[in-house]
């Protein structure tokens, strides 16, 4: 929860009445570094940030374009910090920081500028290659993150709930191949203790994205060398990295035929052996019990997940996922 600072006057400010005071307060913030905002909202952007295209003054090398973005919560302002390039650091991951707080005009408003990339996100960009650069930022993102000791506890769904939603959804809306949907969640709901056990008994020793999909990738230039960088790390925690490859691959569930071409799982699992990272040959199976997991609870958000291809496409690989473990 944000909380606001007391002001010299004796009275409160509501962090939501800062509204347009915000670009002032930020000028100043930045030493009159940072030019007039252009406030928007991305059509796939989540939480009730505001963000802004701008440009930064850097002095002898002139203004660059920027991204402001306030407020952001302290795991994504953490992350921001953590993941800049170090000295010697030839990878990067995330955009570059030119400034940032976690106080705005005495409230407790953290806030960053950030580089602004000139190709992206890759959400909006036909490229053959996407899933290809979104697999290698993914092993990356785990490499560079892997500096930092593993801490918290790993993400705990309750799935028993989540299938209970799903069959009563599927049971009281019209949901395409009811019946089809209504066999496969009967076949899981009988294999959910194993399922659930063999998911939690997963090792946790990596700090996953927790957000990757093609909106949170941009690049610096359409050149098929440059790699893509990872922005919006809110969601970052502790887990398997298998939950970011099967996160990642549900976004293209509704194209098989180039997933047959560019699997997310084998690729980052093949990028993250050439950084030297861990994968053990029962992953394979642990990506199986995830998009099982994954895909028999759709239904159960049908607000965000009830378009119909989709909920067919989801319906196809939970019964391929079992036909393969069970």
């Amino acid at each position: 929860m944000i909380e606001s600072k007391r002001q010299g006057d004796g009275g409160y400010k509501a962090p939501e009445e800062l509204g347009d005071q915000f670009e002032p307060l930020l000028r100043e913030a930045c030493h009159e570094r940072l030019g007039p905002i252009a406030w928007f909202r991305a059509d796939w952007q989540r939480g009730g940030a505001k963000t802004g295209r701008s440009t930064y003054d850097l002095g002898e090398h002139g203004p660059v374009p920027v991204v402001v973005k306030i407020p952001i919560g302290p795991n994504e302002f953490l992350w921001h910090h953590r993941l800049q390039p170090r000295p010697g650091q030839s990878q990067e991951i995330t955009s570059r920081l030119y400034a940032s707080d976690t106080i705005l005009g005495g409230y407790d408003l953290a806030w960053i500028v950030t580089e602004r990339f000139s190709e992206g996100p890759l959400l909006g960009l036909v490229r053959e290659d996407a899933i290809d650069l979104m697999s290698d930022a993914a092993a990356r993102f785990h490499a560079l993150a892997s500096a930092y000791p593993i801490t918290g506890k790993s993400r705990r769904e309750d799935w028993a709930l989540l299938i209970e939603r799903a069959r009563e959804n599927v049971q009281t809306n019209s949901v395409w191949h009811e019946q089809k949907w209504t066999n496969v969640l009967k076949r899981v709901a009988r294999s959910l203790d194993k399922l659930v056990e063999l998911w939690r008994a997963r090792r946790c020793d990596c700090w996953c994205h927790g957000d990757l999909h093609p909106a949170n990738a941009m690049s610096r230039s359409n050149d098929a060398e440059d790699p893509a960088m990872l922005i919006d790390l809110a969601e970052v925690h502790v887990g398997h990295w298998v939950e970011d490859a099967v996160y990642l691959e549900r976004m293209f569930w509704l194209r098989p035929g180039l997933l047959e071409d560019r699997p997310p799982v084998q690729q980052i699992a093949t990028r993250r052996k050439d950084f030297g990272l861990t994968v053990e040959p029962e992953d394979h199976k642990l990506a199986d019990v995830r998009r099982i997991l994954l895909a028999a609870t759709a239904p159960a958000f049908l607000r965000t997940e009830g378009n119909p291809r989709y909920l067919d496409a989801c319906l196809n690989v939970c019964d391929e996922a079992l036909g393969r473990i069970l």
